[in-house]
């Protein structure tokens, strides 16, 4: 099996430049909730990649001491700020397959793209601060396109 995680950065309101915007003391907050609702989850990351972007990384870092994961193995990239949906699938397809789940934080409308491949039932934009845990009956990443999935949980901020 195979275990996707994609959680849109949390809450930020500033008149920043957009890659230098900083989460809100309730996007923090929201994301230690957030963290701790996967560490209670047991969910274990092997892979974790998180936009550039200052919001999305602090959303990363959060969420990564909650679960215990080591923040310098969070990969930052800029393709998660300026690509397309195709940058996540081009990452998740090339995952070692010996890896079984990878984690995602990044934007809209990007993010919410990859969501609603994968849950075609989903027809808006994710929230700030969302999360969706997907399960693929597949020992391939390659084939996580195709293979059976189901929505493990769908957390989003309130």
């Amino acid at each position: 099996m195979k275990t996707l995680y994609l959680i849109r950065h949390a809450k930020t309101d500033q008149p920043l430049e957009d890659k230098d915007r900083q989460l809100l003391e309730s996007g923090i907050e929201r994301t230690r909730q957030l963290g701790k609702y996967l560490q209670q989850q047991n969910c274990k990351i092997d892979t974790f990649y998180s936009s550039i972007a200052k919001r999305a990384v602090q959303t990363a870092h959060l969420i990564a001491q909650e679960i215990h994961f080591p923040v310098d193995k969070i990969i930052t990239l800029n393709d998660l700020y300026t690509g397309s949906s195709d940058t996540y699938y081009h990452l998740i397809s090339a995952q070692d397959n010996a890896l079984h789940s990878v984690l995602f934080v990044g934007h809209n409308p990007e993010i919410s793209d990859v969501v609603r491949f994968f849950v075609p039932d989903m027809t808006s934009y994710m929230q700030t601060g969302a999360c969706y845990c997907i399960d693929f009956e597949t020992d391939k990443w390659e084939n996580i396109f195709i293979a059976p999935r189901k929505i493990r949980f769908y957390v989003r901020p309130r």
